[in-house]
């Protein structure tokens, strides 16, 4: 989407109500659509860019990934999910966020994420506020609430720097003296991006940029320099970059796109020195240059109505490339190019005859993503396997799936969390612990045999 773009966006899409959520197919006559899994898009065509392959190699040499220190093959992480290793709840786990209303306890807790270190989580709730826990005892730490802001504030998303000084929070921001009959609720305003110091939970700095909702901020190091990357219901996807300290600002850069309404998720590519990610952008995949803030591909997807997150994935038992940039002492070929794996979920149409259930089964999908391997070459994606469950009703957009390299785990709108074998494709487990209500958050911890979830109601899983 360019500044100069005039055109007018579609309307704003409803979050709560899962009769809402999906746009119906009221055409009758038209013939049924054939799933085309993750073919390039007709809609958009593909930026004419070139590949030195020979750089990109030194790049993924000289930036070694930091990502998939630890997966389900080492460390304490959760591995094996079946009858002799079964998930239980931890119930000395008091994690909650929540004000009262006529006794009722009320908050939708929208994202939950781990410090670098893995010893502290945070929750971002539609209340304003993110709470600080240990992950030893569950005690709550620090309560992160910007008490400076005169709008109403709810948070969706956000991440810790590098030392862990500092907490960078978005979400949402309304005006508490106007609403909005659209989208039955105050009337939206910019959203900023607010940087909290740990320790004294002030907000230190605001990073202003994006129009609408902030649904994902990702921390990353492109040759030296540091940078957030965010994606927005305003259809922008935002590269920050920041000094050394992180809470600086030097400038922003909006990725150049043109046609993009909603982004939602991203994920960089695995040795590429972080050149390159992929984002889930409406219904589509599309793939993004990050050093020159440029979409290169854009992919369709089997999802008729969102594709809402994207992820990059270790599988422990797929195939693994047999020459890899910055590592293998040969490039990638032809016959044995370079790959890795991703997964998505999404969210279907609703039905024409009966508009309370999709037109199609939620489902999951794992991909695997091939790399060029020549100057005109360009990204191919296979289809490798799909996952869903009769009891597996998940068309509710703004629900983040995860995996440990070994099981999905794909949370659900009735207060469920499936995990589903990367290999076999069959359900391991059903955890149902929460209410019935959006799952919206779902992460293993890196080195404690623990699964943690959050959803629209006021406890932690």
């Amino acid at each position: 989407m360019n500044d100069s773009e005039t055109s007018e966006k579609p309307k704003r899409t409803r979050k709560s109500a899962k009769s809402e959520e999906t746009k119906t197919n009221n055409n009758k006559d038209k013939e049924p659509e054939v799933d085309n899994h993750f073919a390039p898009a007709d809609k958009f065509k593909r930026i004419k860019t070139t590949f030195d392959i020979q750089e990109l190699n030194n790049l993924a040499r000289l930036y070694p990934d930091e990502y998939w220190k630890d997966n389900a093959d080492n460390g304490e992480m959760i591995n094996f999910i079946n009858e002799n290793y079964p998930l239980e709840i931890v119930q000395e786990a008091n994690i909650q966020d929540y004000y009262s209303f006529n006794e009722e306890k009320k908050t939708q807790i929208v994202g939950i994420v781990l410090s670098p270190d893995g010893q502290m989580l945070v929750t971002f709730s539609t209340i304003g506020s993110a709470k600080i826990w240990d992950m030893e005892t569950f005690e709550l730490i620090q309560t992160l609430r910007d008490t400076g802001e005169k709008q109403i504030d709810e948070f969706f998303v956000g991440r810790f720097t590098p030392s862990m000084e500092y907490i960078v929070v978005a979400g949402k921001l309304k005006d508490r003296n106007k609403w909005s009959i659209e989208d039955d609720d105050n009337h939206i305003l910019p959203c900023p991006l607010k940087i909290f110091d740990v320790v004294s939970g002030q907000v230190i700095a605001r990073l202003e940029g994006h129009a609408e909702e902030v649904l994902c901020i990702k921390s990353v190091v492109f040759k030296n320099e540091n940078y957030y990357v965010t994606t927005s219901q305003d259809g922008y996807i935002i590269k920050w970059k920041m000094k050394e300290n992180w809470i600086e600002l030097e400038n922003f850069e909006r990725m150049n796109d043109g046609i993009t309404c909603m982004a939602f998720t991203i994920s960089f590519l695995p040795n590429t020195g972080n050149k390159y990610f992929i984002a889930a952008t409406d219904g589509d995949v599309s793939l993004f240059d990050f050093e020159n803030a440029q979409i290169i591909q854009r992919f369709v997807t089997p999802y008729t109505h969102y594709c809402d997150c994207v992820k990059i994935v270790d599988c422990i038992e797929y195939p693994k490339p047999k020459y890899v940039w910055g590592v293998s002492d040969k490039l990638p070929t032809k016959e044995s190019p370079m790959f890795c794996y991703f997964v998505t979920r999404g969210v279907e149409v609703l039905d024409i005859e009966d508009e309370t259930v999709p037109s199609k089964p939620n489902r999951c999908h794992l991909e695997k993503l091939i790399y060029p391997v020549s100057e005109h070459d360009h990204f191919r994606i296979e289809d490798i396997k799909n996952y869903n469950d009769g009891d597996y009703h998940s068309n509710s957009w703004l629900i983040k799936i995860t995996s440990n390299g070994r099981y999905i785990a794909a949370p659900t709108y009735d207060g469920k969390v499936f995990l589903f074998n990367l290999k076999t494709g069959k359900v391991s487990g059903m955890l149902h612990y929460h209410e019935d209500v959006e799952v919206r958050d779902v992460i293993f911890h890196p080195y404690k045999p623990l699964l943690l979830s959050c959803s629209d109601e006021y406890l932690i899983n």
